[in-house]
């Protein structure tokens, strides 16, 4: 005879409740979840549940957590999470293929699918790349424009996706982290502000396959620039 399950523990229902507003959209991607005092006082448990809870969503992926910031959501599934842990395994060739693979059909969709409030998210994003004067609000901004992007295909699968891989913003770390700042990179950097412009001029003009053409070109420009001795797509 099968066993019955045990009850659900309190932190574990916890737990679930997040998970839930987090899928349905009620706390996306970067937003802050309330503290734990005022969701000890919402959902009628003690705080200890709550922390517990909290920390099993934390270990599972779906949460971060930095003193003096709180807590914030970092995936809306476990399927980024997982599949993070997944590519740490695999090499890093396949990685970039398929994160290339994601971010130049993200923008085929985007082209096809964005709102104009998405588009005019995108140019401010834009923006904020070109106006950044440091490593970290460059590479805040740009995370901001992938995601973005990628929000904008309309297809949550395919953005929880590239999230779960790192999306194409990860190769920019060691670029915008060299010694001397944003100064020491910034040829490398114009050639590649203008490959993401040009994403956005096609995604804006309706134009799926210039999209598609533009991202791939992005992508192909960043790992050319960061990837050492990897001959350039251009010179083929």
């Amino acid at each position: 005879m099968p066993r019955l399950a045990r009850p659900a523990s309190l932190a574990e229902q916890v737990a679930d409740q997040i998970r839930r507003r987090i899928a349905d959209g009620e706390f996306p991607v970067g937003s802050l979840l309330p503290t734990e005092h005022e969701l000890t006082r919402e959902l009628g448990v003690s705080r200890n549940s709550v922390r517990e809870g909290l920390r099993s969503l934390v270990h599972a992926g779906l949460l971060g957590a930095r003193a003096g910031y709180g807590t914030y959501v970092i995936a809306t599934s476990d399927l980024a999470p997982a599949l993070a842990r997944r590519l740490q395994r695999d090499r890093s060739q396949d990685v970039a293929e398929v994160r290339l693979v994601l971010e130049r059909e993200g923008a085929r969709l985007a082209a096809a699918r964005a709102t104009p409030a998405q588009i005019r998210d995108l140019n401010e994003a834009l923006a904020a790349r070109r106006a950044a004067t440091d490593g970290p609000a460059y590479v805040a901004a740009d995370i901001a424009f992938h995601r973005l992007l990628l929000e904008s295909s309309g297809n949550q699968l395919l953005a929880e996706l590239y999230r779960g891989t790192g999306g194409n913003e990860q190769y920019l770390l060691p670029l915008i982290l060299a010694d001397g700042g944003l100064a020491v990179v910034a040829p490398h950097l114009q050639i590649i502000d203008a490959a993401h412009d040009a994403i956005v001029e096609a995604v804006s003009a309706g134009d799926p396959d210039t999209a598609a053409a533009a991202a791939e070109r992005m992508v192909r420009l960043v790992q050319d620039q960061i990837i050492p001795g990897k001959p350039s797509h251009d010179d083929h």
